[in-house]
């Protein structure tokens, strides 16, 4: 047996290596190298739990070499582009952009083969929530107390954004709203200069708005005051005014009906009055405001002077 297998043992390993060379060379001619460019996702590691990246490349280019099968049938997810971000504070870096591939690739080259990194510190800060309602509302309804509940809500973000933070609103729009309401709202964050803030952290992120649509008109009693022109003749003195009412209840708007403490009657005049007089006298009644009469009667008192 040993005969035979040692028997022209120089040809058969030639014949074995001629087959071999033969198949490589095949392979190759079906199966050749080629390059081949990806655009890869650039992640960060390592990074503090206190801060966040603020800038940094989105992508990376990377040049690759492999058999023409595997990189026509590369999967770009296969492939990590990283900057490792151990250690760093707040600041700027520019940093080398480490690349990761499967068995099978060469790595040729990575454009940039480093980035510009920004890296600020995370802060929180509590913030009082504001409603923001909207929506026409019932003619003759106002809109009564308001709550917001959770009242304060917490925002967690970059520093600089965080401090750009000059509103936290509770929008709603409360139209078709029956006299009570109380309904889920989305918190939105503004600027200095109105527009919406993203990218950060909002706890809680909704909030309960509840309110009351109330009357618009509103009463109030006040005293009826009446209004005196003019000069009584020489020798006449006014001895005293009445009014019938004394009081008189006014509705309407509540900003107004608020500020009234009384009313007057139109300008009376004094003029040639020379004994009692007695007049029915209108209101001089603001707009939007109605009284439960229109007139009040006016009772002027005169006598002789010494």
């Amino acid at each position: 047996m040993n005969y035979f297998l040692g028997r022209n043992l120089l040809p058969k390993l030639l014949a074995v290596l001629v087959a071999l060379i033969v198949w490589v060379f095949v392979m190759n001619e079906q199966n050749p190298p080629v390059e081949g460019t990806f655009q890869v996702t650039l992640s960060s590691r390592n990074l503090s739990e206190k801060m966040v990246v603020m800038e940094a490349p989105e992508t990376v280019k990377i040049k690759l070499r492999g058999l023409r099968n595997a990189i026509a049938g590369a999967a770009v997810k296969e492939f990590r582009a990283t900057v490792d971000l151990k250690g760093m504070s707040t600041g700027q870096y520019n940093l080398p952009v480490n690349v990761v591939l499967p068995r099978g690739y060469e790595l040729l080259e990575v454009l940039p083969d480093k980035v510009t990194i920004r890296i600020e510190a995370l802060r929180s800060r509590h913030f009082t929530v504001e409603p923001r309602l909207s929506g026409p509302i019932a003619s003759q309804m106002v809109l009564g107390k308001v709550e917001v509940r959770p009242a304060v809500t917490t925002v967690t973000g970059p520093q600089s954004l965080i401090d750009s933070i000059d509103k936290v609103l509770a929008p709603l729009d409360i139209k078709e709203q029956a006299a009570s309401f109380s309904l889920t709202s989305k918190l939105v964050l503004l600027g200095p200069d109105g527009n919406e803030l993203k990218s950060l952290t909002v706890e809680p992120s909704q909030v309960n708005v509840s309110g009351n649509l109330e009357s618009g008109s509103v009463n109030k009693t006040v005293d009826v005051k009446p209004v005196l022109i003019g000069n009584l003749p020489d020798g006449i003195l006014l001895r005293k005014v009445f009014t019938e009412p004394v009081k008189i209840g006014l509705s309407g708007p509540k900003e107004i009906i608020d500020k009234l403490d009384s009313i007057t009657t139109v300008p009376i005049s004094l003029t040639g009055i020379t004994k009692e007089v007695t007049k029915e006298v209108p209101l001089q009644l603001p707009a939007g405001v109605t009284a439960v009469r229109k007139t009040v009667v006016v009772r002027i008192s005169v006598g002789q002077g010494p």
